[in-house]
């Protein structure tokens, strides 16, 4: 099982692994500091009726030299890009010293997600590592957040676009191996 921590021990992979039709990375983070986060990890998908659908194990994929990044995190609307509605992730809050816990799966053979491009398939055979990113948000007085509810009437905070572009930090874990599969 691979492990790994980032630097400011927000972050810890606690496991990669292959299941029959996905990769499984789960984490953990742990609130350090004296101040509360807003962890960006809640993603979710749009319907074509405009209902958010929460998606909890969903993270976005590209693939840079090898490595394949999986990102939970804000990101910003390309400059040479208009939209209607910027993507922005739901939040969870964590406290000093509270640990939350998250899980992902990558479908299998992985595909580019990522908001505002169009991805293509991987190839798993070129893929030698996976790095995790996780957006969060320090506390701050003018942070203001979007409450609705998705599709399934579960929860969505969602912080306004402007001051979390600016504001977002991220965790990083990684690079890891990518576990041998038993049954490709």
């Amino acid at each position: 099982m691979a492990e790994a921590q980032d630097s400011s021990r927000l972050l810890r992979v606690t496991e990669v692994r292959h299941t029959k039709d996905a990769l499984v990375v789960r984490y953990s983070l742990h609130g350090v500091g004296k101040a509360p986060v807003w962890v960006l990890d809640q993603l979710f998908r749009t319907s074509s009726a405009g209902h958010y659908h929460l998606e909890p194990e969903r993270a976005y994929v590209e693939f840079r030299d090898g490595v394949l990044v999986l990102s939970r995190a804000l990101m910003p609307v390309p400059d040479d890009l208009d939209v209607e509605s910027p993507e922005v992730p739901c939040v969870r809050r964590l406290s000093p010293g509270e640990t939350l816990t998250g899980e992902l799966r990558v479908p299998l053979p992985p595909t580019e997600d990522v908001p505002y491009r169009k991805g293509g398939p991987v190839d798993l055979a070129t893929v030698r590592s996976v790095r995790l990113l996780i957006g969060y948000l320090p506390d701050a007085p003018d942070l203001r957040f979007h409450d609705a509810k998705d599709d399934k009437g579960r929860a969505c905070r969602s912080p306004r676009y402007g001051s979390a572009v600016t504001g977002q930090q991220v965790a990083e874990a990684g690079p890891l191996p990518l576990p041998a599969r038993t049954n490709p």
